[in-house]
């Protein structure tokens, strides 16, 4: 497709196109960020590659391979389904509860990130043992098994109260959504990551098993060590200082719901994930190129040979006038796009034809064309042909093995004896 085909492509744009661009790219962007946030981010990379060569197959007119990456991406996506069927669920879960959910549960003011941030740094001086979980949008019931519901204002002598190795709980997790303080003495999901959890306990394994499967940060304090961990993403890491904790927790926030009394968000938001968006939007109005555009109706102009089905007996086709047929199909772009043109003939049956030209009406019985396509015209539609008897092949044609015998010539006038006319003959 030419530069200037796709200029005219835009002029033409609609509304419902520009919408349907913009929910391409959307979705395409939230795909790419769980390409970006699970462990799935080679397969992107493979699908990618795959992708481009198909498209590039496609309107190179690479009729082979592009039918055998069709049927490779049939069960490539029942793969996909099989071996990602929990990253699958977690990410539909997500889409589908962006429309439901009303308000963030991440903290929105900054008092309440230094509440966590005191609370922390005092557990982690006392060498208390503690896990806390700071919901982001995923939905957390699913992964969370036991705990107690409280719903209490979130404070920093709450946290200090729930974690105090003599409360019932201790040893679980305390969830934050918001202000408030849901949950606390839950259990969390396990990780089976042991290289990253070379020389950490049971909490570090419960706070990285839930940010596998979900987009909470959990924050955890060492009773051994006395070191503040956090987790997110599938991966887990040591603070080094409180100051560094508030700023992650912070920048967690933030990519959760902007702050209150925080001002230039938006801009934040736009500059936030900038590569997957620019991605996103790229990719979503390629595929609205190649594919949507393939939608639309068309048509288009095939030179096709004229060949002879069934020929007259004992008869030689000397000439066909024409030899091409200008064939027209109309369809879909898509589906003229996928033609062979070297699949197309125009079969024509001569038995039962006599010495002489025969003319012939073209008609689509003639032609086999795809299903999807129909034939709009043809030009010409007569085409007729010069029939002939073969060719004698006599003997001047025929190789001759043996002696030729010259024929002796006859004798001339001049040689000839002059005799009298009435002089008898000699003896």
């Amino acid at each position: 497709m030419w530069l200037h085909d796709i200029l005219d492509i835009f002029r033409t744009l609609r509304l419902a196109d520009v919408l349907d661009i913009t929910v391409m790219a959307v979705l395409l962007y939230c795909v790419l960020l769980w390409f970006k946030q699970t462990k799935a981010a080679f397969v992107a990379r493979g699908i990618f590659i795959f992708a481009m060569v198909y498209v590039v197959a496609q309107q190179a007119g690479m009729y082979l391979t592009t039918w055998m990456f069709q049927g490779f991406f049939a069960f490539f996506v029942i793969a996909l389904v099989v071996i990602f069927q929990e990253e699958l669920r977690s990410f539909f879960e997500r889409l589908a509860l962006w429309s439901l959910r009303r308000s963030p549960h991440a903290l929105k003011t900054k008092t309440e990130v230094e509440i966590v941030v005191r609370a922390a740094g005092e557990l982690a001086r006392g060498r208390i043992g503690a896990l806390i979980v700071v919901r982001g949008r995923d939905p957390l019931e699913r992964h969370i098994d036991g705990g107690e519901d409280l719903g209490g204002r979130l404070s920093g002598p709450l946290l200090m109260s729930l974690f105090d190795p003599h409360s019932i709980g201790h040893d679980g997790a305390v969830v934050i959504e918001g202000s408030q303080v849901v949950q606390f003495g839950a259990h969390l999901p396990l990780s089976k990551e042991f290289e990253q959890l070379s020389g950490v306990g049971t909490r570090h394994a419960a706070a990285l098993g839930l940010s596998e499967r979900t987009d909470a940060l959990c924050l955890v304090v060492s009773e051994e060590r006395g070191v503040i961990s956090l987790a997110r993403d599938g991966a887990i890491v040591s603070v080094k200082n409180l100051g560094a904790l508030e700023d992650q927790l912070t920048a967690f926030l933030e990519a959760k719901a902007p702050l209150q009394g925080k001002t230039g968000w938006w801009r934040d938001a736009l500059r936030r994930h900038a590569a997957e968006k620019v991605s996103a939007l790229v990719i979503s109005l390629a595929l609205w190129l190649v594919f949507v555009q393939g939608f639309s109706p068309s048509s288009a102009v095939f030179q096709v040979p004229v060949e002879v089905r069934t020929h007259p007996e004992n008869l030689h086709v000397a000439a066909v006038h024409p030899a091409k047929v200008k064939v027209t199909l109309k369809g879909l772009k898509r589906d003229l796009r996928l033609l062979n043109p070297l699949g197309l003939k125009v079969w024509v049956d001569l038995e039962g034809a006599e010495v002489g030209t025969t003319a012939v009406v073209i008609s689509e019985e003639n032609l086999r064309i795809p299903g999807p396509l129909q034939l709009d015209d043809l030009d010409p539609s007569v085409v007729e042909f010069e029939i002939t008897k073969p060719p004698n092949r006599s003997t001047r044609n025929r190789p001759f093995l043996g002696r030729v015998i010259p024929e002796a010539p006859e004798p001339s006038a001049e040689a000839l004896p002059d005799y009298p006319a009435d002089a008898p003959p000699e003896e």
